[in-house]
């Protein structure tokens, strides 16, 4: 065992930056739209995610894809649709 962290794990991390980053989303468009810093923010989450869960679907580790999209989607609708 090389002790190093496996593409799954990865997967489950960009699954949850994936699902913080639409909580995000929908967080900042439904109250007074994005700025700058947040969309900076926002966008660095997103693709960082998107790279992780990417990777552990090349290694053929489907599932952190399809919870971490599933996921962002409900996070950014809960967010939007939640009052403050």
């Amino acid at each position: 065992m090389d002790g190093g962290i496996g593409p799954v794990t990865w997967g489950w991390l960009g699954a949850g930056l994936l699902v913080l980053a639409g909580y995000g989303w929908g967080r900042q468009v439904s109250s007074h739209g994005v700025t700058g810093a947040w969309l900076a923010a926002m966008l660095a989450l997103t693709l960082a995610g998107l790279y992780l869960v990417g990777s552990a679907a090349l290694a053929g580790h489907d599932l952190p894809v399809t919870v971490g999209l599933v996921g962002a989607v409900a996070a950014s609708l809960l967010s939007v649709y939640t009052p403050d």
